[in-house]
């Protein structure tokens, strides 16, 4: 962390596209403490663009840009092939680095740009933003709560029914759906894990999208608590289905991202029973006729309001706090991702 500064950083913003100018610089737009100091980018219209609003210096050659500019920080929003190789040059070059998810395409890549980090003491953090999503922080809230009992099972689902024929259609460029979407939903549920993931399965497959990477994605992530999360992030799901299921030893919560519905029991522990060792069942019946009295509640899928990715980076970087959303928390992600792409015709 940088210690003993004050005052504005410095950014140099690599990418002008999807990421790069509707996520970053969207969020630092209007902001005293960010200051847009240079842009890199292929296309002169986006960096002309860029110029006439922040009045910023602008390269086509990233190379160049590291040369030329001292800005304090980067931001790393190309296209994730690019994502570890300018993330480790970029530190090198004594500037601290924010780069956009996938953090890599590669579990060696991972550890190439922690290796790093190390190596020149700057900052290294990736934008898995969907750590702050409201309906994500509601599900910790509930977890942390206890109505669930001891959750067991957590299920996140993103589902939609389209095609694109963009870079993200090509491996070559770090393409697909697990990069593209289901590392942020992962990333969500490996937190949830309470404990690093211990085994790791994935079913990856084609259906109805133009090039050669994947547009459906099932994964499933067992921690070494036992505790077990699974996502599916799909292009070819033509209805509506829950964004959340979370299972526990007192109740069930489900949520569409927006209202989360929970039918749970008071009890603290179900009352004790024991096993009938015999071979007849009474009356050929499923079950003992117990009875279980269960609460039902409606309530918004929305967490308690914290800070933004750009006010805990701001923290980090000029008062000393810990990362957010550090190296080695994404590693664990990226793990996953590498375990669920085994076997499979992505792998």
């Amino acid at each position: 962390m940088a210690k003993g500064k004050s005052g504005a950083i410095t950014v140099g913003v690599a990418g002008l596209g999807r990421a790069g100018w509707d996520i970053h610089v969207a969020a630092m737009r209007g902001r005293k403490d960010f200051v847009i100091t240079d842009v890199v980018d292929l296309e002169q219209a986006r960096l002309a663009e860029a110029k006439a609003e922040f009045g910023c210096r602008t390269y086509k050659e990233w190379k160049r840009f590291l040369r030329e500019s001292d800005c304090e920080l980067v931001v790393v929003a190309t296209q994730s092939h690019d994502h570890a190789r300018q993330s480790i040059e970029a530190l090198r070059a004594g500037r601290h680095v924010l780069v956009e998810k996938p953090m890599a395409t590669s579990l060696r890549d991972v550890d190439r740009m922690i290796a790093a980090r190390d190596e020149t003491g700057r900052l290294l953090t990736i934008h898995q933003s969907a750590r702050f999503a409201p309906d994500y922080l509601h599900i910790q809230e509930v977890m942390k709560s206890g109505v669930l009992g001891k959750v067991f099972f957590v299920r996140r689902g993103g589902y939609s029914f389209h095609r694109r024929r963009d870079w993200q259609t090509l491996s070559k460029y770090g393409g697909g759906q697990m990069n593209n979407t289901a590392v942020h939903m992962i990333d969500q549920v490996v937190q949830l894990l309470g404990s690093p993931p211990k085994a790791a399965f994935g079913d990856l497959q084609q259906i109805i999208n133009p090039g050669d990477v994947e547009d459906h994605v099932k994964v499933v992530v067992r921690g070494e608590s036992g505790m077990v999360v699974e996502v599916e992030s799909t292009m070819v799901c033509a209805q509506p289905l829950p964004a959340w299921v979370v299972m526990g030893s007192r109740g069930t919560l489900v949520s569409d991202g927006k209202t989360s519905h929970l039918r749970y029991t008071e009890l603290k522990r179900l009352p004790t029973v024991k096993p009938i060792d015999s071979h007849v069942v009474a009356e050929r019946r499923y079950g003992f006729g117990e009875k279980i009295n269960f609460v039902e509640e409606t309530i918004p899928s929305v967490g308690k309001s914290q800070k933004n990715y750009y006010d805990y980076l701001y923290d980090s970087l000029r008062r000393g706090k810990p990362l957010f959303v550090t190296p080695e928390s994404v590693r664990n992600t990226m793990w996953v991702l590498q375990q669920a792409r085994k076997g499979t015709e992505f792998g």
